[in-house]
This record gives C-alpha cells, sequence and structure tokens, in this order.
C-alpha cells in the first residue's frame, strides 16, 4: 500500500513543481510583453510631439536613415519568432538549432519499420512503430506512441507531456508506458566454429575443431516477457558547445514500476557440462556461463540517458545516444544494460525528416558475448505540419 501511495506522492510532486514553474513562465512572457506594449505607446505619443515641432526633411532623413540600419539588423537575425519560438514556416532544418518541445500548434508524426539484425537471428523478426507529439504551447508538448520488436514479442504504448523548465535548454519529461520485453533463447554453439559442428552441441566432443569451448549465446528466438506498467521520468538537456556540436542527456532518468513482471530480463549463472571423454573414457565437467529469465520487481528502475549530437551540414543530424538500465534499482546484481544507438537523420526541408537508427542492445554484455552481437536496425520517417 504505502509504495504504490509513495510513487504517486513523486509523480504528482514533480507535476505540480512543473505547474508551478510553467505559471511562473508564462507571466513572466505576459509581463515581458506588456511592458514592450506600453513602451510602444510612449514612443508614439513622443513621435507625435516631434512631428508637430520638427521639421519634415530632417524627419524623412532621420527615417531614411532608420530603415537601413533596420535592413542590416535583420540581416543578422535568425528567422524566429518573439522569445524564439518557431513556426512552421521557419522551423530550422539543423537539429541541433530546434527546439526541445514543438512549437504551439505543430504536430510531428513519425513511422518507424525496424528488424533484428542479430548474429544468429539476422531478418528474422521485425517491427512497426507509430509515435508522434503536439505544441499544445510553446514550451509545452504532448508525447505518445506505439512501439514493437520482435514481432510484438517486445512492445511500449506511451502517453505524456515535455515541458520546458529552462527553454530550449532544460525540460522535464513526464510518460505513462505500458511495456514488456523480449526474452531471448540460448543455444550451445562450438568455439571456435566449423562447419562439421552439430546444432546446439550438449559436450565438446560434438565439435569438429579439435580442443573447442561451448559458449552459450543467444540464438535469434525470442519469447514474450511479462507486462509492466511504468511511469518514466526525464529531464531532457541539450547544450551546444558549438553550432554544430551539443550535449544531449537525461531523456530518461528513472522509470517508476507499479507492478512486478517475473520474466523481464536474463541474468548469467554458472552450469556445468558433464560427459565422457573418449579418449580417457572417464567422466568430466567442464563450467559453462547459461542465461535464465528473471523478474523486475515493483520498484523504480535506473535508466539515464547521454550522447552527442552534431551537424556537419544543416541538412545532415548525427547522433550517438548511450543508456545505462539497472533493474529495481540493484547495483549488485550484475544486471547492468548499456544500449547505444547511432542514428543519422537527413531534413531535405522543414517539414520532413528521413533516418536510420542503428543500436547495439548491450555493450557490456557477460561473457562470453560480444558488445556487437546483438543489434536492431530502425528505418524511419517523420513529418510537421501546422501552423
Amino acid at each position: 500500500m504505502l509504495r504504490p501511495l509513495s510513487r504517486a506522492l513523486m509523480i504528482a510532486a514533480l507535476s505540480l513543481t512543473y505547474v508551478a514553474w510553467h505559471g511562473h513562465w508564462n507571466d513572466a512572457f505576459a509581463k515581458k510583453h506588456g511592458g514592450d506594449d506600453d513602451s510602444d505607446d510612449d514612443s508614439g505619443d513622443d513621435d507625435s510631439g516631434g512631428d508637430d515641432s520638427g521639421d519634415d526633411g530632417g524627419d524623412k532623413g532621420d527615417s531614411d536613415d532608420s530603415d537601413d540600419g533596420d535592413d542590416d539588423a535583420d540581416k543578422d537575425q535568425p528567422p524566429v519568432t518573439a522569445g524564439g519560438m518557431f513556426t512552421l514556416k521557419t522551423y530550422p532544418v539543423s537539429e541541433i538549432q530546434r527546439p526541445l518541445t514543438l512549437s504551439q500548434g505543430i504536430t510531428q508524426a513519425r513511422l518507424g519499420l525496424g528488424t533484428d539484425i542479430s548474429a544468429k537471428g539476422a531478418f528474422g523478426t521485425g517491427g512497426l512503430s507509430i509515435e508522434g507529439a503536439y505544441g499544445y504551447k510553446d514550451n509545452f508538448e504532448l508525447i505518445g506512441g506505439f512501439t514493437n520488436a520482435y514481432n510484438m514479442r517486445a512492445y511500449s504504448v506511451y502517453f505524456g507531456f515535455e515541458g520546458a523548465l529552462a527553454y530550449d535548454l532544460f525540460d522535464i519529461r513526464i510518460a505513462a508506458d505500458l511495456h514488456r520485453s523480449a526474452i531471448p533463447l540460448y543455444s550451445n554453439y562450438c568455439s571456435p566454429v566449423t562447419a562439421t559442428d552439430m546444432a546446439n552441441p550438449m559436450d565438446p566432443t560434438m565439435c569438429g575443431a579439435s580442443g573447442a569451448a561451448i559458449v552459450n549465446l543467444p540464438n535469434g528466438n525470442y519469447h514474450a516477457g511479462d507486462p509492466q506498467f511504468s511511469v518514466d521520468i526525464g529531464f531532457p538537456f541539450r547544450y551546444a558547445i558549438k553550432p554544430e556540436i551539443a550535449i544531449v542527456a537525461l531523456q530518461t532518468l528513472m522509470r517508476i514500476d507499479f507492478n512486478s513482471a517475473a520474466r523481464d530480463h536474463v541474468l548469467p549463472f554458472q552450469d556445468e557440462l558433464t560427459f565422457t571423454d573418449p579418449m580417457t573414457g572417464m567422466e568430466t565437467m567442464l563450467p559453462i556461463t547459461k542465461y535464465r529469465a528473471v523478474s523486475n520487481g515493483a520498484k523504480p528502475d535506473l535508466i539515464p540517458s547521454i550522447g552527442i549530437a552534431t551537424n556537419p551540414i544543416p541538412q545532415l543530424s548525427l547522433v550517438i545516444l548511450a543508456q545505462l538500465i539497472i533493474p529495481d534499482f540493484d547495483t549488485s546484481a550484475g544486471a547492468f544494460q548499456v544500449p547505444v544507438t547511432a542514428r543519422i537523420e537527413a531534413s531535405p526541408t522543414q517539414q520532413f525528416d528521413v533516418g536510420l537508427a542503428f543500436t547495439l542492445l548491450n555493450v557490456k554484455p557477460p561473457d562470453p558475448q560480444s558488445p556487437i552481437d546483438n543489434r536492431f536496425i530502425t528505418a524511419y520517417v517523420q513529418a510537421r505540419f501546422g501552423k
């Protein structure tokens, strides 16, 4: 009873903090522009008085000089609206120059198609994703989507919001997420591999190479894990080191789970292979690392992310993003997962992007797995429309 209550209080506190800050930001924004209006009115009165007492020729000369100065200044200004808010027509082609949240009235839709390209299961499974975002205010957007992989054995359905705490620098992101993961299945393989190896060998005598070892690796097949309902919390941050290079971080920070999943991820355990040595006729036992599906409890998970984004040219962006996943905040369980995604995106216009995302599912796997063995690739298109 206390756990769900504590989670609800935490989420409510974060939401109220954002709402309070959001209101403060809007008040400051309104006062700023209200002051500008008053200033405009006063300057208008002054101009009127000047016209009555001044010389027409002098006024004309001053006006011409002012217009020339305005033209020069306009050339140096970026094509944005007041306060740095973009419209659809002025939306930047360069990804680093785009705001963290969509401007008011702009909708972005994204369609992606992905497939497994792992060492043992390349192109055996796939998935479709549909995601969207809507700029409810210039500094507040609604987000939602449905993603899946491995023929629906893994999926995520989420909905939430992202709002600016410091516009175009630091946001808060909260999303409710119903999800489950795919559980990889494992088989035995000979190491080194030869053409005469038997399928799923149970001992080294079934391998073609002399002195071969048996390793337990993902075989390209998956089972569905158990569904879990969570609330993801992040504080998206972007800092431009240079106009074409930026650090991006904390798209996600933690996940608050509301139920446990009996099968969520795999952990290694030590086992033994027992076989009769044909040379000696004696029974021999060899250690082997195997894997089993384990649970994710109804406790928060740590899921921080960090990466770097660059625009070598405005129409092309490259992003490398890494995430650390620690289920149940248990740093002693050895269940660290570090997925890394490299994304390349082309933006031929302000309203349209096409990209390719390549993901290494875990660059720090337990031995004897390789960091590059488990891979996934997604091709996507996204479009923006609105005002």
